[in-house]
């Protein structure tokens, strides 16, 4: 017995391309609903985890910067600055995301621990269990880390 796959299977691309033509003709009957439903809820769903990852990657390095002064370099200066203003980039592209600011940072602060956790070697027990920073004072480039100013 042959059981037929659907091009959404086969293809992904070729599946993109063929609902973009049926959805630019308003061709509805050549609409692959349920799988344009699943893409979309995707896309959004895409959306959050680039302001977790960016969050995680930021808080990582912001607590790097505090918990070990002596070993802060340019490299982590430069990433603190690229992600922020990533993630005001983001935030500003999709604005509906600032709903979801507060789960976002948990989630970030949760992964940016373990990420300082790998990078620096220091025990455990001298990071906090939750984030000691406010979200509107992790986005500005003056806190902790004053980004508008030149890397001595």
């Amino acid at each position: 017995m042959h059981i037929k796959t659907s091009l959404y299977e086969q293809d992904f691309y070729a599946w993109t391309q063929s609902q973009a033509e049926a959805l630019a003709h308003r061709q509805i009957s050549n609409l692959d609903w349920q799988n344009l439903q699943e893409e979309i809820s995707a896309l959004g769903r895409q959306e959050y985890r680039e302001i977790v990852s960016r969050l995680t990657v930021l808080l990582g390095h912001l607590l790097k910067w505090e918990l070990q002064p002596e070993k802060r370099s340019r490299s982590w200066f430069l990433t603190i600055r690229e992600q922020r203003r990533s993630i005001r980039r983001h935030l500003k592209q999709n604005p509906s995301l600032k709903a979801r600011l507060p789960e976002a940072l948990e989630e970030g602060f949760e992964a940016g621990t373990d990420l300082a956790l790998r990078e620096t070697g220091l025990p455990i027990r001298i990071f906090p269990l939750v984030c000691p920073y406010p979200l509107e004072q992790v986005l500005q480039d003056y806190f902790l880390c004053d980004t508008t100013q030149d890397w001595d």
